[in-house]
């Protein structure tokens, strides 16, 4: 499709988000300093708007064309769940255009402003950040606080329904059986079983990010400036995220490449007790959650291995995480039976 944005072809891509530009801007509007954003999901470009009435540092997210529009291909869910997460304090980039017009890109998309800032990528070594770190972690526990904060059944009654914890176990079953690996399936499986027989009770659903971790975070100057990539948010147990946050730098977690680049992060622990000082929740069941994201992660890994090693979506980063499926699905299995 000639309308479809690209990486392979920025020149195309520009021409296309110049005739958006002069449509929403104005006849005089043009766009300079596209490039692909970092990450390694979804279709996404930073460009810069001019015009005779504003200039703006903006980023675009587009469906990938040609798949079914449910999940995370559904780029237009996340705008109702952004709107909700600024309107309860959340850091968020603003949402300024979103359609499902596909004259444009090819399929629906979504346009936010561009914070300044990067991430925090924990894929590659980093250089001892101290206080910063600490600053940016801290502000970013007290973002996930107010993410489970978000009175979802009046803000977003329609947008998802509640997924029980015996639901998303299962839901990651097929995921892992994608990565073809008898040996991983089987010893994956393993930890799905374990996680369905300790499962604590049904905890009270909330809005949870799905994926919340530093790489997500847009940061400046030791300063927490926004919370970014939503595409597989949904409701469920608060606990979930926590959990996640805790397992991406817990180093018994981890392969012999990263484990010892872990030393710039907060302990999983003291990211459990923030979590609890900031919403007063006492649960004992945070290891069981760690658990449950080491389960998660090791299906998605399983998966995106396959799909970088046959080609079919390369990505060197899957070789560096693929290293951690065997030492993750031994934690979790020690997570879920403490």
């Amino acid at each position: 499709m000639n309308n479809c944005l690209g990486a392979t072809d920025l020149t195309r891509t520009a021409a296309l988000l110049t005739s958006w530009a002069q449509a929403h801007y104005g006849p005089s509007a043009a766009v300079d300093q596209v490039a692909p954003m970092p990450g390694h999901a979804g279709i996404s470009f930073g460009f810069d708007v001019r015009s005779d009435s504003a200039e703006e540092r903006l980023v675009i997210r587009v469906a990938p064309p040609g798949v079914r529009r449910s999940g995370p291909a559904d780029v237009l869910r996340q705008v109702p769940v952004l709107q909700a997460a600024a309107v309860s304090g959340v850091p968020v980039a603003g949402v300024r255009w979103w359609s499902d017009d596909e004259r444009w890109f090819g399929s629906p998309y979504f346009v936010v402003d561009r914070l300044p800032g990067s991430s925090l990528s924990c894929w590659e070594p980093l250089e001892e950040t101290g206080s910063d770190a600490d600053s940016i972690f801290a502000a970013a526990v007290d973002a996930l606080a107010a993410i489970h904060r978000i009175d979802w059944r009046r803000q977003l009654s329609d947008w998802a329904e509640p997924r029980s914890l015996e639901a998303e176990i299962r839901a990651w079953e097929p995921v892992l059986r994608k990565g073809r690996n008898e040996a991983w399936i089987a010893f994956g499986l393993a930890l799905h079983e374990e996680l369905l027989r300790t499962r604590p009770p049904e905890p009270a659903p909330a809005v949870v990010h799905g994926d919340f971790y530093s790489n997500n975070w847009v940061c400046q100057d030791g300063k927490l400036l926004g919370v970014v990539d939503w595409e597989i948010a949904g409701i469920g147990a608060p606990l979930l995220d926590v959990g996640w946050l805790m397992m991406i730098y817990d180093p018994a977690c981890w392969g012999p490449t990263r484990r010892p680049w872990m030393t710039w992060s907060p302990p999983p622990e003291q990211l459990g007790d923030a979590y609890r000082s900031a919403t007063g929740d006492r649960s004992p069941d945070l290891a069981w959650y760690q658990g449950l994201a080491c389960w998660r992660f090791a299906a998605i890994t399983a998966m995106n291995l396959h799909l970088h090693r046959s080609g079919n979506r390369p990505d060197e980063t899957w070789e560096l995480i693929g290293e951690a499926f065997e030492p993750m699905v031994a934690r979790g299995l020690e997570l879920a039976r403490a």
